[in-house]
């Protein structure tokens, strides 16, 4: 009798301590989730830019309470970073380089670049939150 009223309490105490510790991971998760759907909507690039610097100071205001909420978070603040610097590249290059071929090529290509490598950090973020992500801004 004693037995199971201890395996009762040890089970309680552990439902109780994995109720806490996701509560924190799960607005991670939201957050996530909501500047992926930004980021899969078709907007302009300065949208994109300020959607995407929104998302950045929510994902960094946020604690993680689990290693893989944390190693998530990391991901998803290192992905989203990347975006931004893309978005700020395909700024550049409406901006800055109309009538410069050399100046678009480049821009161009840098923001491909980064975007994709932020995409791929995204991806890995979902995958530690259990979120699918597709495409993201056509990567």
């Amino acid at each position: 009798m004693q037995r199971a009223i201890a395996l009762v309490a040890a089970l309680g105490v552990m439902v109780l301590a994995g109720c806490g510790s996701s509560t924190a991971d799960t607005a991670i998760r939201k957050t996530f989730e909501s500047g992926v759907a930004q980021l899969s909507e078709p907007q302009t690039d300065k949208q994109l830019h300020d959607q995407v610097v929104r998302t950045l100071r929510r994902l960094r205001g946020e604690r993680a309470s689990t290693a893989t909420g944390q190693r998530a978070k990391t991901l998803a603040v290192r992905g989203f970073t990347w975006m931004l610097r893309g978005s700020k590249a395909r700024l550049d290059l409406t901006t800055n380089d109309s009538g410069n071929l050399e100046a678009s090529v480049r821009d161009g290509t840098r923001a491909d670049r980064e975007m994709r490598k932020g995409a791929g950090f995204i991806r890995a973020a979902g995958r530690a939150l259990g979120a699918r992500v597709g495409e993201l801004n056509g990567f």
